[in-house]
């Protein structure tokens, strides 16, 4: 139990983490304006007062820490599904997937960006959703509201095929062809959310992915808990399928396992089965084993069935 309390606080921190990262980078975008057209702490000033200077100042002093303050600013950037963090990239898989269709070619930083991503799935599963994912932030929150609306109103628990995230995925990919890369700020969750907080900070303007995010929203407080998670995201369908056999997974000691239990099945937000072996789609959020009466659940190294 104290391990999957862990788990759950370590997720949600890790979180508000990417979430306050992505804020950074959309105050950096004004950082860069301010360094090409003034370049000058008291231009600064001048032009947007004495509170922009003061960050100006603490920006360029905290880049000098590692070199030309300019030249490192620029080692970071991105949005989403595609980013920089001190010159080291991350791509998303699904991001990697739509360049390919449409332009035929990834460039080698972006190519490169998919090494961690593609490690951690094959190493922890699906993880991205519970530790990475922006949106899940607020279907984490969507799944709590509707367990306290549920003492009030009714709401069902509905359940589709999940190769729905496939077509998805596919349709996508034809859409960026044919419409842009653009299209996915309406299909991924996350790249709504990401986008809508970038807009706003770095632009001051609304985005249309906002638009996405009710209707995510709307789908997991009336057909189900991360509902958008489990049968609309591709890119949690897709990080899903590679790390189906990941090297860590949930397991289960059956000599402690209650045979009438079945609080692991019941609480998981990805309809995981723990008791019944079945760990595909798991991103080890960790509340099947806060929830666990005996402490039967742990997290190891996968058991191979012979």
């Amino acid at each position: 139990m104290r391990s999957g309390k862990t788990l759950l606080i370590i997720s949600i921190f890790t979180r508000v983490s990417v979430v306050l990262l992505l804020c950074a980078l959309a105050l950096l975008t004004e950082y860069h304006n301010l360094k090409v057209a003034y370049n000058n702490p008291r231009l600064v000033e001048l032009s947007s007062g004495k509170t922009t200077r003061q960050l100006y100042e603490a920006t360029d002093a905290f880049f000098s820490l590692f070199g030309e303050p300019g030249k490192m600013a620029q080692t970071n950037g991105g949005m989403t599904w595609s980013i920089r963090i001190m010159g080291i990239p991350f791509t998303d898989p699904v991001a990697a997937l739509s360049v390919l269709a449409k332009d035929h070619r990834w460039g080698v930083g972006f190519a490169l960006g998919l090494i961690v991503p593609l490690t951690l799935a094959l190493l922890f599963g699906r993880v991205f959703c519970s530790y990475i994912c922006l949106a899940s932030l607020l279907f984490f929150s969507i799944a709590r509201l509707r367990r306290l609306l549920e003492k009030f109103f009714y709401f069902p628990d509905i359940s589709i095929n999940r190769g729905f995230a496939w077509g998805v995925l596919f349709g996508g990919l034809g859409a960026a062809v044919w419409l842009g890369h653009g299209i996915w700020s309406l299909l991924l969750p996350y790249f709504a959310v990401g986008q809508t907080i970038f807009h706003g900070i770095a632009y001051g303007t609304l985005s249309v992915a906002l638009g996405a995010i009710i209707v995510f929203s709307l789908l997991d407080l009336c057909l189900g808990k991360q509902f958008s998670c489990r049968y609309v995201c591709p890119t949690g369908r897709l990080l899903g399928f590679i790390g189906r056999k990941s090297y860590f997974s949930i397991r289960r000691d059956a000599s402690q396992c209650l045979t009438s239990c079945q609080s692991c099945i019941d609480v998981c937000p990805m309809k995981v089965s723990p008791k019944m072996d079945e760990t595909v789609d798991c991103s080890m959020c960790g509340e099947c084993l806060v929830i666990c009466p005996t402490n039967c659940l742990s997290i190891g190294k996968r058991i191979t069935k012979k």
